[in-house]
């Protein structure tokens, strides 16, 4: 097996998590001059929804941007379940 060195600075992952007509959010996980972060961007309304957070790692920044879109879910009084998310490299 090759070593990677998957993510390069801003690489990182995403994914969409998307409700009906009303909700889309695009949840990010990207590597930085300044390390791992997670934010969570909607797509319905073209503005973040949470400011960026930092992380230790890749797979923390992905948690912790799983955790803000469901606060923000829920902050948005959403009573649907929050999809499942399916989490894609960026390009």
């Amino acid at each position: 097996m090759a070593d990677t060195t998957f993510p390069g600075e801003g690489q990182g992952f995403y994914a969409d998590a998307i409700v009906g007509d009303v909700v889309h959010l695009r949840l990010m996980a990207t590597l930085t001059a300044l390390g791992p972060g997670a934010g969570v961007f909607n797509v319905k309304t073209k503005k973040w929804c949470t400011n960026r957070e930092w992380a230790d790692d890749i797979e923390g920044a992905n948690r912790m941007a799983e955790g803000l879109a469901r606060s923000w879910y829920k902050y948005a009084g959403r009573t649907e379940p929050f999809p499942a998310l399916e989490w894609k490299a960026t390009g």
